[in-house]
């Protein structure tokens, strides 16, 4: 072969390797455009887009089908009306016997977090234990399960006793109230003594609330 037909072989490989590379890179751009779908790239210094809050009560209609269940999340107003009593360190009417058959026990601000916990404050002074926390889950058919935690305590400060409230609710079609029935039980002001024998004083009755939005 002489030195022209080589220059020809040489010069027809290039051209035929450029062109496969060429084409390798539109098979690949094209590939990279059809990803896009799955995962978009940002450029250096791009603000992702924000994602979306949904709130508790997206409108008037939660709890149809087509909104899905209604949810407790949220802030509410709880009245506790108490339908039984014993005597104990809590100066309340004992049902039974006799009159008032019930009578309003506490009124609460309540909110219900997501992530399963809660948090109550009691329109009471701070001694009586108007902070408590709890923790619930979701029993199905719109309803809840609380088991609630707090502290009362002595003129001189230290704690007299520790209290427990356990609760079912069921909210509402229309996510703006619930009603259930609680459970609220006195215990010595020791940890290890909760839920153990038998409690101080036990309060049982009904519990009803309106939630509080956002204008």
């Amino acid at each position: 072969m002489n030195r022209k037909n080589m220059s020809r072989v040489f010069r027809s490989i290039r051209f035929s390797s450029i062109a496969a590379l060429a084409a390798f890179a539109l098979l690949f751009v094209a590939s990279g455009a059809q990803a896009g779908g799955c995962a978009v790239g940002y450029k250096a210094g791009a603000t992702a887009p924000p994602i979306p809050f949904v709130g508790p009560q997206a409108d008037d209609h939660q709890g149809d089908d087509e909104h899905g269940p209604a949810s407790i999340v949220g802030l509410w107003h709880v009245i506790y009306t108490a339908t039984e009593s014993t005597a104990g360190p809590l100066p309340v009417p004992v049902i039974p016997p006799g009159p008032p058959s019930s009578f309003q026990f506490v009124e609460t601000f309540k909110t219900w977090h997501a992530d399963g916990t809660e948090f109550e404050n009691a329109f009471l002074p701070p001694a009586g234990g108007n902070i408590c926390f709890g923790v619930w889950r979701d029993i199905g058919e719109d309803s809840v399960k609380l088991h609630h935690i707090g502290l009362m305590f002595a003129p001189d400060g230290s704690i007299s006793n520790i209290f427990t409230v356990d609760e079912t609710d069921k909210v509402a079609s229309n996510g703006k109230t619930y009603k259930g029935n609680f459970v609220i039980k006195l215990w010595p002001a020791v940890f290890d003594l909760v839920g153990v024998g038998n409690p101080v004083q036990v309060i049982k009755g009904t519990t009803a609330a309106t939630r509080i939005t956002v204008d």
